[in-house]
């Protein structure tokens, strides 16, 4: 019986202790309170200090910035909604209001949501980059693809926009197409040194995005004067999340001119905002003959380059490994889809495939080559891509030769 007494004395002095701080006035004594409160992690007793003290002095930002925080502790994520729209229209550039709304739409999981929230918030001015680019992307989740390629357009855009934004933008634009269908012809010229005619190849290919994954399907028809071959491929890049995603390709060929089978396989991941490093590996399948390459590569975007490097390792034949060395630069103009590039490299690499059977010739032979191109758009839906190539290499310990390499490609978005 003495304990109930006593149990029941604590709580009422607690209850009459914290009756008498909450009609506490002094608004900086409640901020600080409640402060204390929430770092405790007593958000309910936080919010209860925070009510208070607005109720006293609703201009007092940073109460009303520590009620939002207490908000989304308990899971009320709707109630910080009208809070952030008094800070932005009372005072948008007090530190820390535009993190704020940012992680706000964030947590309104619901595209639909999320997308009203900014809408009303761009009503009282404007958004900020990283709550724009978040709302391209909503948007794309939200099956609006021409409002978020506009949005992530513009941006892109921006001479000084941050390496990390720039990626994530780039990933944003791939998907907010659905379908390409595209034909690309190639012309290679030999010096008299070969004594072989010109070889063409003529590509005509279909794409498609299956949400965040495209895929292609692409005949490739080479015509090399004696004789000519057909390889079918099926091509893949799987995406797994905004870091991370791959390359994959299958394909079969009805001649000798190209490996019976062809698999490819890579892995990309972005890291320290702004680098992306590749791994993975390419198997060709001629006759009874298997041929493996190795592959890494590691990229950086900065500013408006794409800058690349990329090793092929193998395959061994007659004991000795081919290799491929390259770098792959790109300028971008206003956009992803209108650059220069530039390749330079040693050796060649399995994904040539109009070029690579001559490696199985001569393994150890050296080769340079330089490639200029430029890929430009005419509308929103017209892609055009052009380049021209030199290849320097040996034919035999004793012979040496050249190619000029020509290219010109279209492609149609629907």
């Amino acid at each position: 019986m003495i304990r109930k007494f006593f149990l029941l004395i604590i709580l009422l002095v607690s209850v009459c202790g914290f009756s008498q701080e909450i009609q506490e006035k002094n608004t900086d004594s409640l901020y600080f309170q409640g402060l204390k409160f929430y770092k405790n992690q007593e958000f309910k007793t936080s919010l209860a200090y925070t009510n208070r003290g607005l109720e006293l002095a609703p201009e007092y930002h940073d109460i009303r910035i520590l009620r939002v925080r207490n908000y989304w502790a308990l899971d009320m994520i709707q109630n910080a909604t009208s809070d952030l729209e008094f800070l932005l229209a009372e005072a948008e550039d007090y530190p820390g209001v535009r993190e704020l709304v940012l992680r706000q739409t964030k947590l309104l999981k619901d595209p639909e949501t999320a997308l009203k929230f900014l809408n009303k918030i761009e009503e009282t001015g404007s958004l900020s980059t990283n709550s724009r680019i978040l709302k391209s992307q909503l948007l794309l989740e939200n099956k609006q693809k021409s409002e978020s390629r506009e949005i992530a357009l513009e941006l892109f855009n921006d001479p000084d926009l941050d390496e990390k934004d720039r990626y994530l933008l780039q990933n944003i634009l791939k998907r907010t197409i659905s379908n390409e269908i595209g034909i690309n012809y190639q012309y290679i010229y030999f010096s008299d040194s070969y004594n072989r005619e010109a070889w063409q190849t003529i590509s005509p290919e279909f794409q498609h995005y299956f949400n965040r994954t495209a895929v292609i399907a692409r005949l490739n028809y080479n015509d090399r004067g004696y004789q000519n071959g057909t390889l079918y491929e099926l091509e893949a890049y799987p995406v797994f999340s905004d870091k991370v995603y791959s390359f994959l390709n299958v394909g079969i060929s009805n001649g000798s001119l190209y490996p019976d089978l062809r698999t490819s396989a890579s892995i990309f991941v972005n890291f320290l905002r702004k680098f992306e490093f590749e791994a993975g590996g390419r198997l060709l399948h001629f006759s009874d003959q298997d041929y493996f390459s190795a592959i890494a590569g590691l990229t950086m975007y900065q500013g408006k380059f794409y800058l690349n490097t990329r090793i092929f390792m193998g395959p061994e034949i007659n004991d000795q490994y081919t290799q491929n060395y390259q770098l792959n630069v790109r300028y971008y103009l206003n956009n992803t889809d209108n650059f220069l590039m530039l390749r330079l490299g040693t050796g060649i690499s399995p994904d040539e495939s109009t070029i690579f059977t001559q490696v199985q010739e001569n393994p150890g032979l050296e080769a340079y080559y330089s490639n200029l191109g430029i890929n430009f758009t005419i509308g929103p839906r017209h892609i055009i891509q052009a380049g021209i190539g030199y290849l320097f290499e040996d034919i035999t310990s004793e012979k040496e030769g050249d190619q000029a390499i020509g290219n010109i490609g279209y492609r149609f978005r629907f």
